[in-house]
């Protein structure tokens, strides 16, 4: 797993409640602070503002999707760790996404496990 001290504080971007809450509860059993948002703007504003260790979040969202969340932080410099969740996880959406470093994926439904394994893949410092 990955070291807590480095992933403290995370942002869960999910436009289900349940959800959110749920992921936040689980990152809570992990050692994580988590914040949930329930849209893309206001995931991304968080992020703009707020120092944040790791990104979780949907790709299907009111406002702004979970992929152009990613390459809008991306394209702002930001190297955020990102788990992007999906239950249709498509090839497409893997493609346009194919370049993005420290990035994993989460088809949903997903085991406490597997949230776990990618966190480690989302973490892990990037290769030259």
């Amino acid at each position: 797993m990955a070291d807590t001290k480095s992933l403290s504080k995370c942002l869960v971007a999910d436009d289900e409640p349940q959800i959110g809450a749920l992921l936040r509860d689980v990152l809570a059993q992990q050692g994580y602070q988590a914040d949930v948002v329930t849209d893309g703007d206001a995931a991304s504003r968080r992020l703009a503002g707020g120092q944040y260790a790791l990104l979780v979040t949907d790709v299907l969202m009111p406002h702004k999707t979970g992929v152009e969340l990613v390459h809008e932080i991306r394209a702002r410099g930001q190297t955020v760790p990102v788990i992007l969740m999906s239950s249709h996880l498509s090839e497409e959406i893997l493609a346009s996404c194919k370049a993005v470093e420290r990035i994993a994926f989460l088809q949903k439904p997903f085991a406490l496990g597997d949230l776990r394994h990618a966190i480690d893949r989302a973490a892990a410092p990037v290769r030259s």
